[in-house]
């Protein structure tokens, strides 16, 4: 699952899974001595985007470059969504496809041998 962002409000900026990237789904930032714990802190009131220079400030590039670009919805609340769907939805075809995804992952680093072409039927048995 990932919150998809409203106004940040008791949005964990450390703990909640809310960056749309990674297994965590959480800055690789480390917190360090930043005082910040909430989404809607690095939120502007004036204007309800992004506080750009505060984000940049706090976070090491590549997870600033990805809270910059997502939208910001101010005055709705946080959504719990998952993460593996477009459109923040779980169907089984989709917890299918990440299982899928993770058997074959594990079996390209060599955790399983085998062709590649029976994968499917072992999946699909262990459904």
């Amino acid at each position: 699952m990932i919150w998809r962002v409203g106004d940040g409000h008791n949005l964990n900026i450390w703990t909640d899974p809310w960056l749309p990237k990674g297994f965590s789904r959480r800055p690789v930032t480390p917190r360090g001595s930043c005082i910040l714990n909430w989404v809607e802190e690095l939120i502007d009131p004036m204007t309800g985007e992004w506080d750009e220079q505060l984000v940049q400030e706090i976070f090491w590039p590549e997870d600033a470059q990805t809270i910059l670009a997502m939208p910001v919805h101010a005055g709705t609340e946080n959504v719990v969504a998952w993460h593996f769907d477009i459109h923040g939805k779980f169907s089984v075809r989709s917890a299918y496809k990440v299982y899928r995804d993770v058997i074959l992952t594990e079996r390209d680093r060599g955790g399983a041998q085998g062709g590649s072409n029976n994968a499917p039927d072992v999946i699909w048995k262990s459904i």
